[in-house]
This record gives structure tokens, sequence and C-alpha cells, in this order.
């Protein structure tokens, strides 16, 4: 059984319809990367699949549980199981890196404990302990991404979610984090499920790559085929092309 199994996903917010029938499969341990523009529904199908967000029709389980209708400890049980790394950070500047790292762990730790774990976590992803004290904003941009990288994996989640994590990046800075992402979904053993519209991200982290468009999954494959899927929306992405299948489409 896959660790998320996505059939016949429906969302819509008024009129607008964002998901329209989505299926996917992401296999237990796997990396599976959702590529499509801004608007498509990526971040409204990422939070479906953590319990934020009721759809309106379909199914989502995770580990063979049904997501929809998990209310108080049994969604709380479901959304530990996930680890987010937000598109901006999410970073708390009011607290040391230490403290945001640590964010998630049980508070009954105590503060020494909860400091070495944080440094423990910022060692996985290159930072050294000289960073635990300072500020979020003290940092520049690559560097908060791998606090908010730490922060995601503290928990030892089973899976992570990856929210764009290349944006606002640049390119040399983007490929260390796509490093680091590929070593600590290997070495954590962890299933992975990123969304992103960068194609150099997509393909150095994903098994498996899926275009979402139109509220549909219109092709998924492994990583190998995205250059020879024969898939029109698919091949007007990956070449950034104006012409083809893909109409722009307005963001919620």
């Amino acid at each position: 059984m896959p660790a998320i199994r996505v059939r016949g996903v429906h969302k819509r917010f008024g009129p607008k319809v964002v998901l329209d029938g989505v299926d996917l499969d992401i296999g237990d341990g796997g990396s599976l990367v959702v590529i499509g523009g801004s608007g498509t529904g990526k971040s409204v199908l990422i939070k479906c699949i953590l319990g934020l967000l009721a759809v309106d029709r379909g199914s989502i389980t995770v580990d063979g549980v049904e997501v929809a209708g998990l209310r108080g400890s049994a969604l709380a049980a479901h959304q530990a199981k996930f680890g987010m790394l937000f598109q901006g950070g999410a970073l708390f500047d009011s607290l040391p890196v230490w403290r945001n790292v640590s964010f998630a762990l049980p508070r009954r730790d105590g503060s020494a404990r909860l400091r070495a774990a944080a440094i423990d976590n910022l060692a996985r992803v290159g930072l050294g302990p000289d960073v635990a004290d300072l500020r979020p904003s003290e940092l520049s941009g690559g560097m908060q991404k791998r606090v908010a990288l730490a922060r995601a994996i503290a928990v030892r989640p089973a899976i992570v979610l990856f929210d764009e994590p290349t944006t606002g990046l640049d390119p040399i800075m983007a490929d260390v984090i796509n490093d680091l992402i590929v070593e600590l979904v290997r070495d954590l053993k962890i299933t992975a499920l990123t969304i992103t519209h960068d194609m150099a991200s997509a393909r150095k982290i994903a098994d498996a790559i899926a275009m979402l468009y139109a509220g549909r999954i219109v092709w998924q494959g492994p990583r190998a085929m995205i250059d020879t899927s024969g898939n029109a929306y698919v091949d007007q992405f990956v070449n950034g092309r104006a012409d083809g299948p893909i109409k722009m489409l307005k963001t919620a």
C-alpha cells in the first residue's frame, strides 16, 4: 500500500474549482515531486493531505488511514507523522535558532536537551553550534532555509512535505538545498512529497514526478521519463514555452 494514496479528490472554494479529481500514489520511502504553475492547486493538495482542509469528494489515506473525518487526538496523531518545510521558512524571529529547530519537540525534555537536539539537527544540514543563539533575521536566506529544514526533520517524521523548497535562493544555494533534501530523505528513510515549479529542483530530488494542471494530474512517471513523456502539458512546462495546451491560470 502506498504511504499516501489520493483518489478522486475534489476541492472548490465557492465557484472556483481547485482540485477536480486528483489521483496520486506516493510509495513508502519514495520522493515524489508535483510540478505545476501557480494557482494549479499544489498547496491546496498538501493541506488536504495534512487534514487542514476537508475534501469535497474523494479519498486520501495515509498509511492506510482515511484522513477525512479525523478529529481531535486522531487528527493530531495524523499530523504528527509529517514534517513540513514551508516556502518562506516560517521561522519565528522572536526566538533563537535553537528554539525554532526544537519548537515541535516535547517541552518536558527541558532546555538543555532541546538545545542539544537542535544542535544535532543543525549539524545534519551543515550548520554549526555557533548559529544556535542567533535570530533568523541574522542569517542569510540559504541559512534560514537550512534552519527550517532542520526543524522539519527534528521530530523524525515519517513523511516530509516540501513547499517550493528553493524559492528565493540563488542557483548555487538552491542546489545545496536540493542535495541536502536528497541526503536526508535517504539517510532518515523519509517519504517525501515536494511541490515546486523549479525543474532543476525536481530533477535532482525526485524519484517520480507528477504534473498537476487545472485541478488534475495530467501525467505521472519516473523522473528519467520527464523529457520523453510524450505529454504535451509536461513538454510545455519542462521546456518553458508559451505555446502549448497550458493556459495562464489566475492564482487563488
